[in-house]
């Protein structure tokens, strides 16, 4: 990402924070946090379909603006306003509004609006019909077969890790969201950094301390991060949480606290439904 970066001429951030996209940003244009925007409608698929609506509860504190209005003045200092016709956020929710049968107001009691009171179910007096080529459900799939890959392949045995390699597992918590919050004071005093998961008996035969630092390396990259020397974990994995390594030096709390699991995942993607492969990465762990 940062070798892309580095060949832009000119790089704009919308945030709300200093986040690292920011920090090596050229230009940043602050953003209101959620209690002070109105966001555009969201729609909530499901049996029981909805429409959920956060709309601004105070005005902002600072010099900051809703993205929608953001966009707007952007595109009309450039000569393409007549592509947001609209005044403000509120003005934008009623346009998106129009043809649903409910109104901004609508959303003033509950934030949501549904569509029915009752469950929209599949209707099974004349069979279901699903979008495969068959209209069954295809435990062999000729979508599969059709683009070259197997249905059912066949079993690959998960090499084993010997000396100071593991696979590298990541995760989330209920206390940070994604990159988003390890800088807020509350939320960092909690969970100021993360730590790398060890087996004990992995730890012990690489002289790995609980709480000592230790160097986790791939072929991408590497940092320095506590270890958490525990029996929980299985031999041949390691595991840290996501969202920490931060380098904006102005998010001061969460400034250079752990290490980023970015930096050392490799770039491997499934060939059948295109995800990345967040835990096929391999690393070397040992006492720094």
């Amino acid at each position: 990402t940062k070798k892309a970066l580095e060949k832009l001429d000119l790089i704009v951030t919308c945030d709300i924070n200093f986040s690292d996209i920011a920090w090596y940003s050229d230009v940043i244009l602050p953003e209101s946090i959620y209690l002070e925007r109105t966001d555009c409608v969201q729609q909530a698929n499901g049996q029981k379909p909805q429409m959920f609506l956060r709309r601004q509860a105070v005005p902002p504190r600072y010099d900051t603006r809703d993205w929608a209005v953001i966009a707007k003045q952007i595109g009309e200092r450039i000569g393409i306003g007549e592509f947001f016709p609209y005044k403000d956020s509120e003005e934008l929710v009623r346009w998106q509004l129009e043809g649903t049968g409910f109104t901004l107001e609508d959303f003033d009691k509950s934030g949501f609006v549904a569509y029915t009171d009752k469950q929209i179910l599949w209707d099974r007096m004349e069979g279901l019909k699903f979008k495969t080529p068959s209209k069954k459900i295809e435990l062999k799939s000729s979508l599969l077969e059709n683009a070259g890959f197997p249905s059912f392949p066949p079993y690959e045995a998960v090499p084993g890790f010997k000396d100071n390699q593991f696979r590298l597992i990541t995760g989330r918590n209920a206390l940070h969201t994604h990159v988003s919050t390890q800088n807020n004071a509350y939320l960092n005093e909690l969970m100021p950094e993360n730590v790398l998961w060890v087996n004990s008996k992995r730890a012990a035969a690489l002289g790995i301390k609980n709480g000592g630092l230790v160097t986790v390396a791939s072929k991408n990259g590497s940092g320095q991060i506590k270890a958490f020397v525990t029996d929980f974990i299985h031999p041949d994995s390691v595991f840290m949480l996501h969202g920490f390594g931060h380098e904006a030096k102005l998010a001061a709390r969460s400034y250079n606290k752990g290490v980023s699991d970015a930096m050392l995942e490799e770039n491997i993607t499934d060939k059948v439904g295109g995800s990345p492969a967040l835990h096929d990465t391999i690393v070397t762990v040992q006492a720094a």
